[in-house]
C-alpha cells in the first residue's frame, strides 16, 4: 500500500512534464499541440513497454503513477474532435490513428 504514496506524486510530476513538453512542441513541431500530444503518448507507450518486464510494484508506481500522468487520452481525443469539427477530417483521422499505431509498435518493440 505504501507505493501509492509514491505513485500519486509521480503522477503529478508526469503531468507537469507533459504540459511543459506540449508547450515546447506547440512552438517547434509541425502541427503544434496535436503533434506534441501524439509524440508524448508514443513516448509513454514506449516507456510502458520497457516497464512490462519490471516487477508489479515498479510497474504500478512508474506506469500508473509517472506515465499515467505523462500520457493523456482525454487531450488526444479533444484534439481529434476539434479537427473533425473544424472539417479537417484527414487531420482528425491522422491524429487518431498515427499515435495509436506508433504507440502499439513502440510498446511491442521495447517490451522486455
Amino acid at each position: 500500500m505504501i507505493w501509492y504514496l509514491v505513485a500519486v506524486p509521480l503522477a503529478g510530476v508526469g503531468a507537469v512534464l507533459r504540459v511543459w513538453l506540449t508547450q515546447v512542441g506547440e512552438d517547434r513541431l509541425p502541427g503544434g499541440a496535436p503533434t506534441a500530444t501524439g509524440v508524448i503518448n508514443v513516448m509513454g507507450a514506449a516507456a510502458i513497454g520497457l516497464l512490462a518486464g519490471a516487477g508489479d510494484t515498479t510497474a504500478l508506481v512508474l506506469g500508473a503513477g509517472l506515465l499515467g500522468g505523462f500520457t493523456t487520452f482525454s487531450t488526444w481525443m479533444v484534439e481529434v474532435d476539434a479537427a473533425h469539427r473544424a472539417g479537417r477530417v484527414r487531420t482528425a483521422v491522422l491524429t487518431l490513428v498515427l499515435p495509436l499505431a506508433l504507440g502499439v509498435v513502440a510498446c511491442a518493440l521495447l517490451r522486455q
